[in-house]
């Protein structure tokens, strides 16, 4: 459920609860824009999850920020972690919340753990056809299933985290029509460029990659760049997704 009314032009936090957790919710942008859920990467809402909503909001989207980093947590346990049959309900949750006025289908863009988050939801029809389209940067092919506090070694290790695991490869075939667009940087160090052109090969029409050349997973050298392809992924989702 909902404990607020999601609305305001600036950041407002507003809380939601998935399955007897509570989530915070980053709200931005006109309330009555189209909607658009920001699934943050695993460290948490930092960097560029924020950076994306901000833009977004600023062209007249209704942002709805996802802190993915404190949705794993919230669910690990000693050896207990989320399932992955329960996260597209879970998103379902998220998308009825942020639909808004007239109840729009939201367009998910998903930083890195977000990006193959928002490929999950889609494994459930209900999910699936409540999305206009997946914007995924640097998306990975295998996404973790947990979060715990010894997991952030991996920020120095860039290796993926000791917990159980998805694959974006597996999965994303079921995704059409819904369109995916992908973003990708040519240095990723996390997630190198052949990873995600593999994981496209698997991906049915619509789809589409655009590549910035940069030095980082975060783009921070070129964000001007990223800037203008991701609105640009954004006018193609809205131009290939289904009626």
């Amino acid at each position: 459920m909902i404990a607020a009314t999601i609305s305001g032009s600036a950041q407002v936090p507003r809380t939601i609860t998935l399955r007897g957790r509570q989530q915070t919710l980053y709200v931005y942008g006109p309330p009555a824009g189209e909607p658009v859920i920001v699934s943050s990467g695993d460290g948490g809402w930092i960097h560029l999850g924020p950076h994306v909503a901000q833009l977004l909001a600023a062209r007249g989207f209704a942002v709805t920020g996802f802190d993915v980093k404190a949705y794993l947590a919230s669910f690990t346990s000693g050896p207990t972690t989320l399932r992955a049959a329960d996260e597209p309900g879970d998103y379902r949750t998220l998308l009825q919340a942020a639909a808004g006025v007239g109840a729009r289908r939201p367009i998910l863009v998903g930083v890195s753990e977000g990006a193959g988050l928002s490929v999950l939801a889609t494994t459930h029809p209900r999910t699936k056809a409540a999305i206009r389209g997946i914007v995924g940067v640097g998306l990975p092919d295998l996404n973790e299933l947990g979060w715990r506090w010894k997991d952030a070694i991996t920020y120095l290790t860039h290796k993926i985290p000791n917990e159980p695991t998805f694959s974006v490869a597996a999965i994303v075939s079921d995704v059409a029509p819904i369109p995916i667009a992908a973003i990708h940087s040519t240095h990723d160090e996390y997630v190198p460029l052949a990873e995600i052109e593999r994981v496209l090969q698997h991906a049915a029409q619509p789809k589409r990659l655009w590549v910035v050349r940069a030095s980082d997973h975060r783009f921070s050298d070129n964000l001007s760049e990223f800037d203008q392809r991701l609105l640009e992924a954004i006018a193609w989702i809205q131009a290939n997704a289904p009626r």
